[in-house]
């Protein structure tokens, strides 16, 4: 049998009030309002004091890519992408960061389109950059694991061709999409979207994502408006939860 704590607390009648009104509306005794309030706070909490390793082993061949995790190499390879996803198959909870041996990795900007519990990650660190990403499989005919990144400006949800072809998506249609640089014609296809907490059915557009970048997949708000997302930027981390 679990142990179970007694925490009294104070509140002011104001905060009480609102609070007998949330449990009201939403189905739910106070209590439990005040206990998923103070888990998802601890779940942010444990994942901002994560710690990311940042040192290199000497076995490691010059110019290969590293995915540190643990303190320990995850995987090493040709590019951030690779060794991003393939760390994050192995350790899906844990915080990543990603180096080079010998000459650094070259900051780079992007911008593409200008009760289940809330699960917290740590940003990925790639070199001093950091990156909100989150696991993720891409389904078709084939499952393809990969780490995606939370784009609120794109209506559509974004891959690259290359993970597009090892999934083998269907082609759904060919769309008009408005981009900072006018209307670009973009092949569509029909996915599932598998996060860590749940599947979502999406349409998924084709776009030239580098692999210089930890993720391949952009969550567009046909994904992200089935969901709650937040981003705690002062603190490097992204929490999903699903409603």
């Amino acid at each position: 049998m679990k142990a179970v704590a007694i925490i009294n607390l104070r509140v002011s009648e104001e905060m009480k009030r609102k609070l007998t009104n949330l449990a009201r509306t939403i189905g739910a005794s106070q209590t439990e309002l005040v206990k998923t309030a103070v888990a998802e706070k601890l779940t942010v909490h444990e994942a901002e004091r994560s710690e990311l390793s940042a040192s290199i082993p000497d076995w490691v061949p010059e110019g290969k890519y590293v995915a540190l995790v643990r303190g320990a190499v995850a995987a090493a390879g040709d590019s951030v992408a690779d060794v991003s996803c393939a760390a994050a198959a192995k350790f899906p909870d844990d915080p990543i960061r990603v180096l080079r041996k010998g000459k650094r990795i070259k900051p780079i900007h992007y911008a593409f389109m200008a009760e289940a519990p809330m699960k917290c990650w740590k940003y990925e660190m790639v070199e001093t950059e950091s990156f909100p990403v989150i696991p993720a499989t891409v389904v078709g005919r084939k499952e393809v694991q990969t780490l995606c990144s939370p784009d609120t400006a794109s209506s559509l949800t974004l891959a690259s061709q290359h993970l597009i072809d090892n999934a083998e998506l269907q082609p759904d249609a060919t769309e008009s999409v408005a981009t900072a640089a006018g209307l670009v014609k973009m092949s569509t296809y029909k996915a599932v979207i598998s996060l860590p907490i749940g599947r979502y059915q999406a349409i998924v557009a084709s776009s030239q994502i580098p692999s210089i970048l930890p993720f391949q997949v952009l969550l567009g708000r046909n994904v992200l408006d089935k969901l709650d997302l937040m981003t705690l930027g002062k603190s490097k981390v992204v929490c999903l939860k699903d409603p």
